[in-house]
């Protein structure tokens, strides 16, 4: 059965590698690309529901907050 994941890429300017995140699975995995990073994830997702057939997946959801100010946004 196939079914959509939901992943959040995010891209590290300092460490110049890219990070994926599953809530569905709360599984991270970081790669040289994006590319090569969503294959890890995807090889990790594989061995969880192999792992156990009952995998146990979290209930999660994407919110977006107001804020007055935001902070500037600066690379460290």
């Amino acid at each position: 059965m196939k079914r959509d994941i939901k992943l959040l890429v995010e891209e590290d300017a300092a460490t110049n590698n890219v990070s994926v995140y599953s809530p569905d699975y709360r599984l991270g995995a970081v790669g040289d690309t994006e590319q090569e990073a969503i294959a890890c994830i995807m090889d990790l997702i594989d061995i969880e529901i192999t792992k156990s057939q009952a995998t146990k997946r979290y209930s999660s959801k994407w919110v977006s907050v107001s804020m007055e100010q935001s902070p500037p946004l600066t690379a460290v």
